[in-house]
């Protein structure tokens, strides 16, 4: 069997996996726990219908290492979590919209995780922010558990950059004026630094959270705002191949355009660690991976409308990775 029919069937697999939990979700009231008793490999859903708009917070209390998944009511993937609560519990905190139903499953950090959990939903209203406008920066302190909030409104067309700077580790989302989640990132700016890129149109207004990749996270940090001009992507014919070399922070963009309706996968050969971020022809964000294809290669599948031209960005996963990688497209 190829290993495209394999990953079709995986796909297929974890879809139809999330129904069928979903469709036995427990319920959790905001305010409310469930208390549960973790065996291995085990994993538990949960649903949640929030009444109003804010901030809802999601999280385990245990001594056990536990994860966490948040889902819409469809299964589409929403967010992820590993130790952003106390220790070694889980912590997912997503801006929700009233009378809509989110999904969140739990299990342990790997398959040999047991013992009892506490899982707890809370509410609080939409956070205020601090304007940041392009070409400035703001400077901040974290506190344990802390999270800051920006905002940020277009003036302009083009790549809009926001990141930090620091020596602690942060991590950034990106939310549209809806508080829909449309990007996050840990480490994609310099060392422990987050990043994030977004093609903007004048007058979109933009909502940025920032806190540390753990609530032991503290320490000072500087958030800024710039513009860069939409790059100049090389073209990446089906069947054919691209090589290139990082040596520390490059980036590489390629335009791939599909000649029918499909499936085009993007793929990286080569012993390092790439990172691979996908994009419509108007750069708006698709999706992005990370160590999806062989070892730490990374790999995108994306569906695509016939006669259209997508875009790919290709870094390290890290702004210190360097070496040679190939990358090439192909079609299903």
């Amino acid at each position: 069997m190829t290993r495209r029919i394999l990953s079709f069937l995986v796909i297929l697999m974890f879809i139809a996996s999330v129904n069928v939990f979903a469709q036995n979700a427990q319920e959790l009231r905001i305010g409310s726990f469930a208390n549960a008793n973790m065996g291995q490999g085990q994993e538990f859903w949960y649903r949640i219908t929030p009444t109003e708009a804010g901030m809802l917070t999601v999280e385990t209390s245990s001594s056990i290492d536990t994860y966490l998944e948040a889902y819409d009511a469809n299964g589409n993937y929403l967010t992820e979590n590993d130790d952003g609560g106390e220790g070694n519990n889980a912590r997912i905190d997503i801006a929700v919209r009233p009378n809509t139903t989110y999904l969140f499953k739990l299990r342990g950090y790997s398959s040999g995780v047991t013992g009892q959990f506490r899982i707890f939903a809370s509410m609080r209203p939409l956070p205020a922010m601090t304007p940041l406008n392009v070409g400035s920066f703001q400077n901040a302190q974290l506190g344990r558990g802390d999270e800051h909030w920006y905002s940020i409104t277009a003036n302009q067309v083009g790549l809009l950059v926001v990141e930090t700077t620091g020596n602690i580790d942060t991590f950034m989302e990106l939310y549209n004026e809806s508080f829909e989640l449309l990007n996050s990132n840990d480490d994609g700016g310099e060392g422990n630094n987050a990043r994030i890129e977004v093609t903007t149109r004048v007058g979109q207004v933009f909502y940025y959270k920032v806190r540390g990749y753990s609530s032991s996270t503290v320490g000072p940090y500087r958030v800024m705002a710039s513009y860069r001009q939409l790059p100049a992507p090389i073209s990446l014919p089906f069947g054919s191949f691209q090589t290139g070399h990082f040596n520390g922070g490059e980036e590489y963009w390629y335009s791939v355009r599909a000649n029918r309706r499909g499936r085009i996968v993007v793929e990286t050969s080569s012993g390092i660690d790439t990172f691979l971020e996908a994009y419509n022809d108007t750069y708006e964000f698709i999706a992005s991976d990370d160590d999806g294809g062989e070892g730490l290669n990374a790999r995108i599948v994306i569906n695509a409308e016939a006669n259209r031209t997508y875009i790919f960005k290709l870094r390290g996963y890290s702004s210190s990775t360097i070496g040679p990688f190939r990358v090439f497209a192909s079609m299903e």
